[in-house]
């Protein structure tokens, strides 16, 4: 596995952090990751990680920001 295809835990993440691909963060389930996608680069940069969105995280929206939600339910046991 390449480090563009890592998989994060939630323990990894920290606000500033860039990434590459969202698909990294398909691991970490019922928390909110808020992307701002990174113009020239093609990354993204996490700027708010929360289990409930709140006004810091509006923010991001209204900023003019490219903001790539991310949210994972957990997985149901049958």
């Amino acid at each position: 596995m390449t480090a563009r295809e890592r998989k994060f835990k939630i323990d990894d993440l920290y606000i500033g952090m860039e990434i590459r691909d969202k698909k990294q963060l398909s691991d970490i389930y019922d928390t909110w990751i808020l992307l701002v996608k990174n113009e020239n680069s093609g990354t993204y940069t996490i700027q708010f990680i929360g289990k409930e969105t709140n006004a810091e995280s509006d923010r991001l929206f209204s900023q003019g920001n490219i903001v790539c939600p991310v949210y994972n339910d957990s997985p149901c046991s049958l």
